[in-house]
């Protein structure tokens, strides 16, 4: 199949690596550079992790995700994640962190616990009178896009 992706940002050079891995011939058109500084995703970084509530969907699709980037760094021969995992902060009964904590323990995926002060003895950028408790995953991290783009590129 003959297929033109347009814009060569993360997605764009994503997209044509995909369908060309699958035989498809794909043509690229971008306004500027391959890849491009000014595409939307021409930052330095974005961050990967499963924290989203239990009905979104999100936290099983990162599998997905995490599976396509490492066909990727095999393709490319070298891997642009950081995998540094990822810290939530609660600083009030039902904010975001109590959302993401439910959806990482009905998904199943690792987190650990810990009270204000333990968070702070371990993050010693945190205050522990500033907030509630705080999780950790060990699954997360950063993805490098410039290094991304530059390789699919």
């Amino acid at each position: 199949m003959k297929t033109i992706v347009v814009g060569a940002g993360i997605a764009g050079l994503s997209t044509a690596w995909e369908l060309t891995r699958r035989g498809h011939h794909v043509t690229l058109l971008e306004q500027g550079p391959i890849p491009n500084p000014l595409a939307a995703s021409g930052d330095h970084h974005r961050i990967i992790r499963r924290a989203y509530g239990t009905d979104s969907g999100y936290g099983k699709a990162i599998s997905e995700a995490y599976d396509a980037w490492d066909a990727l760094w095999s393709d490319l021969g070298q891997s642009h994640y950081d995998a540094r995992g990822f810290l939530c902060v609660s600083r009030a009964v039902g904010d975001d962190t109590d959302l993401y904590r439910e959806g990482m323990e009905k998904g199943g995926w690792p987190i650990e616990l810990f009270s204000a002060d333990e968070a702070a003895r371990r993050w010693p950028f945190l205050e522990a009178g500033s907030f509630r408790y705080a999780f950790h995953s060990p699954e997360g991290g950063a993805l490098h896009c410039r290094r991304i783009a530059a390789g699919l590129g």
